[in-house]
C-alpha cells in the first residue's frame, strides 16, 4: 500500500489524531498526537491490509535549535576541549523531543514513519512493547541516551549506561562529566599521540642512520 493510502486509511480511524502529512524526501513520516501513537500503533500492526510486523528502529530525537518545520541551525553541542576538558555552558537546551517509529510489513514489503513530538520538560509516551517486542530495547535505548520516559514498559531502565549516570547523553545541552563513579574521565590533550612510540638513536658511529654501508 502506498504511503497516502495509508495515511488515508490512519485519519480515517483515528480522526485529529493525525497531524501532519510529510511526503518529501526519500522517507515519508507522519506526525502523530502522543496520546495516539498506542492507537496508531495498535491499527498498524492488527489490520491486514497494513500488517507491519517489524518495528525496525525507534529513534529518539531532540529538536533544540530547530524550528516546528524542523528547520533552523543545530546548535553547538559540548563535548571535550583540546586540552581533554569537558566543555561546559549555561545554556540550558529548548525545543521538544521525539520518537520515530520505522515500520515495515514483511507480507507487503511497504515501510511507513511515524514521527511524535513531546514537550521537553514532559517527555512521556506510551510504550509499545507489546506491539513489538523488540520495541522494549528500543525504548530503554531512547530513555538511556534521550531521556525519554515509556508508560507501560515492561523494565525500562538504562540499556548503554550504568543505573547510576547522571543524565541523557544525546540531548544537546548535555555536558560530558569529568568524573564518574570516583574514576577521572578527562582524556588527553589532542596534540598528544597515546600511541606514538618514542625514537630510537641510530646505531653509534652511524649518524645517518644508514649503517654505513654504501
Amino acid at each position: 500500500m502506498e504511503f497516502a493510502a495509508i495515511c488515508t486509511l490512519l485519519s480515517t480511524k483515528l480522526g485529529d489524531g493525525v497531524l501532519e502529512l510529510h511526503e518529501e524526501g526519500v522517507e515519508p513520516w507522519v506526525d502523530m498526537k502522543p496520546d495516539q501513537i498506542a492507537a496508531a500503533a495498535h491499527l498498524l500492526r492488527e489490520l491486514p491490509e497494513l500488517d507491519f510486523n517489524q518495528l525496525m528502529c525507534l529513534s529518539g530525537i531532540d529538536w533544540d535549535g530547530l524550528d516546528e518545520k524542523g528547520k533552523g541551525k543545530s546548535v553547538a553541542i559540548l563535548g571535550y576541549s583540546a586540552d581533554g576538558k569537558p566543555e561546559t555552558s549555561d545554556r540550558v537546551g529548548e525545543g521538544d523531543l521525539g520518537v520515530a517509529y520505522h515500520l515495515y510489513s514483511h507480507q507487503h514489503g511497504h515501510k511507513f514513519t511515524l514521527r511524535v513530538r513531546v514537550p521537553r520538560g514532559a517527555a512521556t509516551l506510551p510504550s509499545v512493547a507489546e506491539i513489538w517486542p523488540t520495541g522494549a530495547w528500543h525504548e530503554r535505548e531512547a530513555w538511556d541516551l534521550v531521556g525519554i520516559r515509556f508508560t507501560g514498559h515492561p523494565d525500562l531502565r538504562r540499556i548503554l549506561l550504568d543505573d547510576s549516570w547522571v543524565g541523557h547523553p544525546l540531548r544537546k545541552d548535555y555536558q560530558m562529566p569529568g568524573r564518574w563513579d570516583l574514576a577521572p574521565l578527562e582524556g588527553k590533550p589532542y596534540s598528544v599521540n597515546p600511541h606514538q612510540k618514542p625514537m630510537e638513536p641510530p646505531p653509534a658511529g652511524d649518524a645517518d642512520g644508514s649503517g654505513g654501508e654504501g
